[in-house]
C-alpha cells in the first residue's frame, strides 16, 4: 500500500485532524508495511542488498564504486549488456575497467571478452599473463621482439606443422623437407639411357611383372636408344610408352640384329612392388641416366603412388634434375673430371690454323709455345 499520513489539522484542536486512535492505526499500518518489506530489524529479507549477500541484478543501474576494502564483491557478470555506459564501476566512465580499478577482489572477478568492447583502442599492460589470440579474425599487432621475454617467441622448427604460418621461413623449410621426405626418394643403380619416345614393342607381363619383356615389333635391327648402341645387360629407363603400364626399368637381354628381334626384360630390382625398397619399385625411386643424346645427366623419379600391379597400374616417371655430362672430343681424353690431350694425336695440319699452343709441364710452367704452322 502507499504511505499513509496522519492528518493533524490546521491548528491544534480545530476538530479537523485524525483522532488519536485513527492516527495510531496509520502509524501501525506504515510500520507493518516496512517490516514486511525489509524484515523485523534483526533478520532482513533475502531481497535486501548487503555486503555479504548474493543478488542477481537484471537491467539495473547504480554506483558500486564504494565496494572496496570490505567483504562484498561481484563474482561474475554473465550478460553482454551488464556493462553499459549507465553503470559506474569504480568511478571509471563507460565501464572501462583497469587493473587498478579492481584492487580488493580482482581474483574473484570474471569478465568475458564480449563484455569489454573497447580493447582495440586501449593500451593495456599484460604482466605475467597468458594471451591467446587464436581464432578467426583475432590478431596482435605492434609487438616488438625486444618486448618478448625469452621463450615467448617460438622458433622451434621441431614443432612446426606443415600448415604452420607462425614463421614464414619455418614453413618454407618444413614444406620443402616434407615434400622430399613424402616422396621417399632413394636411388637405384643408374641406367645407361632413357627412351625419349615410345618403343614399337610387344609387351609380355611375365609372372606378375617378374620376367616381363618388351620385344621389338618394328624393323629388325640391333637395339639403339637415344643415339647409343646398347650392349647386353645395359639398363634402360622406359617412360614414354603409349600404354603406361608397360613403363619401367629394363635390361637388354637380347641385343638383336637384322634377323633377330631385340628384347628388354624388367630389371630384377624393379619387377615387383615395394615402398622404399632398393630391390623393388615404389614411389620415389630415383634413376640417374648416364648417356644419351637427350637424356644424359638427367635424374628421374617414379611418381606412381600406392601399390603397383604390373600390367595394370600406370607407371609414371618425372625428371627432377639435369646435370651436364661431358665427353672427350677429338685428341682429348677424359678421366674423371680431368681432360688431357692424347699424346701424339695433334698433327701439324691441325696446328696450322692454331693461333698459339702452350705446352706445360706438370708444374704448370710453359715449356714450349707453338704458333701457326706448328714449327
Amino acid at each position: 500500500m502507499a504511505k499513509q499520513t496522519i492528518n493533524i489539522g490546521t491548528i491544534a484542536n480545530d476538530g479537523t485532524g485524525s483522532t488519536l486512535r485513527a492516527a495510531g492505526d496509520l502509524v501501525n499500518d506504515n510500520f507493518n508495511e516496512i517490516y514486511t518489506a525489509i524484515g523485523n530489524g534483526t533478520t532482513l529479507n533475502s531481497d535486501i542488498l548487503t555486503a555479504s549477500s548474493t543478488h542477481t541484478l537484471t537491467n539495473k543501474s547504480g554506483n558500486i564504486s564504494q565496494w572496496t576494502n570490505d567483504s562484498g564483491y561481484i563474482t561474475s557478470i554473465s550478460e553482454t549488456n551488464d556493462l553499459t555506459s549507465s553503470v559506474t564501476w569504480a568511478n571509471v566512465p563507460d565501464a572501462n575497467i583497469t587493473q587498478s580499478s579492481v584492487t580488493q577482489h580482482e581474483a574473484a572477478l570474471s569478465i568475458t571478452s564480449s563484455q569489454v568492447s573497447d580493447l582495440a583502442s586501449s593500451t593495456i599492460s599484460f604482466t605475467n599473463k597468458t594471451f591467446d589470440a587464436n581464432g578467426t579474425g583475432n590478431s596482435i599487432s605492434n609487438i616488438e621482439v625486444a618486448d618478448l621475454a625469452s621463450g615467448v617467441l617460438d622458433t622451434d622448427l621441431n614443432s612446426v606443422a606443415g600448415t604452420d604460418t607462425t614463421l614464414a621461413s619455418a614453413k618454407a623449410i618444413k614444406t620443402y623437407v616434407d615434400t622430399v621426405a613424402a616422396a621417399g626418394i632413394h636411388y637405384h643403380d643408374p641406367v645407361r639411357v632413357e627412351s625419349p619416345i615410345n618403343l614399337n614393342a610387344a609387351y609380355n607381363n611375365g609372372t606378375a611383372g617378374v620376367g616381363a619383356t618388351l620385344t621389338n615389333s618394328g624393323t629388325l635391327a640391333a637395339i639403339s636408344i637415344d643415339g647409343v648402341s646398347l650392349s647386353l645387360n645395359d639398363r634402360v629407363l622406359i617412360y614414354n610408352q603409349t600404354n603406361t603400364t608397360h613403363n619401367g626399368v629394363y635390361t637388354v637381354t637380347t641385343v638383336g640384329s637384322a634377323s633377330v628381334a631385340w628384347v628388354l626384360t624388367r630389371s630384377t630390382d624393379t619387377d615387383s612392388y615395394g615402398a622404399s625398397d632398393p630391390d623393388s619399385l615404389g614411389e620415389g625411386d630415383a634413376f640417374f641416366v648416364r648417356e644419351g643424346t637427350t637424356g644424359a645427366g638427367e635424374l628421374y623419379v617414379m611418381t606412381t603412388s600406392g601399390t603397383i600391379t604390373f600390367g595394370t597400374t600406370n607407371i609414371t616417371f618425372s625428371v627432377i634434375a639435369e646435370t651436364a655430362v661431358y665427353s672427350a672430343g677429338q685428341s682429348l681424353t677424359l678421366s674423371g673430371t680431368e681432360f688431357s690431350v692424347t699424346a701424339g694425336s695433334i698433327s701439324s695440319t691441325q696446328l696450322t690454323s692454331a693461333v698459339r699452343l702452350d705446352i706445360l709441364d706438370s708444374a704448370g710452367t710453359i715449356v714450349k709455345t707453338l704458333f701457326g704452322s706448328g714449327s
